[in-house]
């Protein structure tokens, strides 16, 4: 049975919210920016200065050729430039790469690629060469929404290359396949996965990327010098590095594949997924391909399906590409503004918006009163007026000088929905009172069912940048869950069973992607429910209002019942050496821990390292980096000291 696009785009849509969709764009993708493959087999040709025979030399893109003569000619290509130097063979590959010699900078992203960056993917596979998914996914990047990149904070250089929602090209050696294998459990970075290397230089200049924290120098040349086009350089890619075979291998059994612009047409592809296959058996998880339907005559529907789990889905003619991504792109982001003619609505998808536990000793149901705790994709409701059983938790601001109140967003629009529903009478700001010593970290409006939550550093000096619009107090993620906890108390003090939370310490002058701090309130949820067995409070919800948290609590990689359950923590450790070169660890700890333990765990001279802990707690520098406490999602970056 042969499958339309409309028959997968609510399963693509489903897929999407459960984190496991992964694009795999071919050349495809790239046209007209980019050669297909014929003319950049040509132009490397005359680059190494090798007769191309005739036949190639008057064939035409559309026209069939017979495959060995194009591997025999790249072969042949490959083999000439051979003499030339990294840096200037990569400067032949990027002229005969860009359509019509266009200098860096200068070609146009095509439509069908920025229809599909118009979207965050947390890993893209590519075996295209050039920059045209990066560089229009750091023209459309969501500012604020996944990294928080427009906070008025002002994270260091390694927090923002590590922060940013601009993708992280990635290719095949040992430590690129580790990070690839880690993003599908672990929240990180968004990724581009070169699996035959990258060159850059299509739709912006080298230095570019460079500045966008793309790569940097030593890796750009490393990835210049993983660009596969020849026969021998097939066979070193798929054969000599296991590495790159076993990550693939996992990136297959946990991603549904999309596969876009016919990446997987190319031959060791097909031998890789084969051999994937026969090793592993079928995965959970179908992959699509999209093919125009002038390709329906020459492709093995069977072969596809049977053989490597791919579902080939055809569609009228290429130019309608773009469209298509664009649906899919409105069913799991934004819609398009404005909307195309005609368009039809995103389908509906089911997803997940509540996840639910209980504490439990695990040896059977719990008990109807057991505590429970809710995770709620929604956002805060507004308690009946009289319930006396139901509150609700705000974060807000602290004035370091007289310990007042500063109601942020959220807790001024939470306010403003609660007067209208009559259950406050005004919304002043002076109503706030502080419920333990200054400074405060938990404060009740008046007598009503309101608390709120001041995640604050509590050190008096917080430097404040001239002109800025940072308020005067800072967040500090350290203090999240002593916050939580200490707020939870007065909840439970004042007689409530049933407790709202909004999100702690996320508004728009964090330093952090909002994940960090919803981790540190869990923390501060065992924390206080270890401290208080018999609490009265029955029930937490902990609404999560950005999709940057729930996508990757729906996916997994937050293990929201463990940081509820245990104080033990993995922690990322990344060891750079003077070169620049890294090496990253695993390491497990007991919280609470700091730099000076991870440092002693590591075998490490503290006196001899620099620490820098992602994402920065606070804006204040500690009194020694020894002293910095470790979140579970922090990464602790280790390097010499000079």
């Amino acid at each position: 049975m042969e499958l339309g696009f409309d028959d997968i785009l609510p399963y693509l849509a489903s897929a999407y919210r459960r984190g496991v969709l992964a694009p795999f764009i071919g050349s495809g993708m790239s046209r007209p920016a980019c050669a297909g493959w014929l003319d950049l087999l040509v132009r490397l040709a005359g680059e190494a200065g090798v007769d191309v025979p005739e036949p190639l030399r008057r064939a035409r893109p559309e026209d069939r050729l017979d495959p060995s003569e194009l591997y025999r000619l790249a072969d042949k290509a490959v083999l000439g430039l051979a003499a030339l130097g990294v840096e200037a063979r990569a400067e032949a590959y990027r002229r005969a790469l860009n359509e019509g010699g266009r200098a860096a900078g200068e070609c146009d992203v095509p439509a069908q690629t920025a229809a599909l960056a118009r979207c965050y993917w947390p890993l893209v596979l590519t075996t295209n060469y050039d920059d045209l998914y990066v560089v229009s996914r750091m023209r459309q990047s969501r500012a604020g929404e996944m990294a928080g990149v427009s906070r008025t904070g002002k994270p260091s250089r390694e927090a923002k290359r590590d922060e940013t929602d601009v993708p992280e090209v990635l290719g095949r050696s040992i430590e690129d396949c580790h990070k690839v294998v880690r993003s599908l459990e672990s929240p990180t970075r968004p990724l581009l996965w070169a699996l035959q290397g990258f060159l850059g230089g299509q739709a912006a200049r080298l230095d570019a990327l460079v500045e966008e924290l793309v790569l940097d120098e030593r890796r750009r040349a490393e990835l210049a010098g993983q660009v596969v086009a020849g026969y021998k350089q097939y066979q070193h890619a798929v054969n000599a590095q296991p590495h790159f075979r076993r990550a693939f291998a996992e990136v297959l059994s946990r991603r549904s594949l999309l596969f876009l612009g016919s990446g997987i047409l190319e031959d060791y592809l097909i031998n890789l997924f084969g051999e994937i296959a026969h090793h592993h058996g079928p995965g959970p998880h179908p992959h699509f391909a999209l093919f125009s339907s002038e390709k329906r005559d020459t492709l093995d529907v069977r072969f596809l399906q049977t053989r490597l789990g791919i579902a080939p889905v055809f569609y009228g003619h290429y130019a309608e590409l773009t469209e298509l991504i664009g649906r899919l792109t409105d069913a799991v982001w934004e819609r398009r503004a404005p909307a195309p003619s005609g368009a039809e609505r995103p389908p509906v998808a089911w997803m997940p918006d509540e996840l639910g536990f209980s504490l439990s000793d695990g040896s059977k149901h719990p008990s109807g009163g057991a505590r429970k705790l809710r995770l709620r994709y929604a956002p805060l409701p507004v308690p009946a007026a009289g319930d006396g059983r139901e509150c609700v938790l705000v974060s807000v601001g602290r004035t370091p000088s007289d310990n007042r109140a500063i109601p942020g967003t959220q807790a001024n629009g939470f306010l403003v929905k609660a007067h209208e529903a009559g259950l406050v009478a005004d919304t002043a700001p002076e109503r706030w009172r502080p419920l333990d010593a200054a400074p405060s970290t938990a404060y009740r409006f008046d007598g009503a069912p309101i608390f709120g939550v001041a995640a604050r550093d509590r050190r008096l000096d917080v430097p404040r940048d001239r002109g800025s619009e940072d308020p005067e107090d800072s967040r500090d993620l350290g203090v999240i869950a002593d916050a939580v906890c200490e707020t939870l108390r007065a909840a439970d003090a004042a007689g409530f069973r049933h407790v709202h939370i909004g999100p702690v310490a996320s508004g728009k002058h964090r330093l952090w992607h909002p994940l960090h701090p919803f981790v540190q309130t869990l923390a501060g949820f065992r924390r206080f429910f270890a401290e208080h067995p018999g609490t009265g409070i029955e029930l937490v919800e902990l609404h999560v209002l950005s999709s940057a948290v729930w996508f990757p609590v729906v996916a997994g990689k937050v293990p929201v019942a463990q940081m509820l359950s245990s104080t033990m923590m993995k922690i990322w450790v990344d060891i750079r050496d003077a070169s620049g070169s890294s090496e990253i660890f695993a390491v497990t700890a007991r919280g609470p821990t700091r730099v000076g333990d991870i440092k002693a765990l590591c075998g490490l001279p503290p006196a001899r390292w620099n620490a820098e802990i992602l994402p920065r707690p606070s804006k204040v520098d500690p009194s020694s980096a020894d002293d910095l406490l470790v979140t579970p999602t922090s990464i602790v970056v280790l390097s010499p000291r000079r």
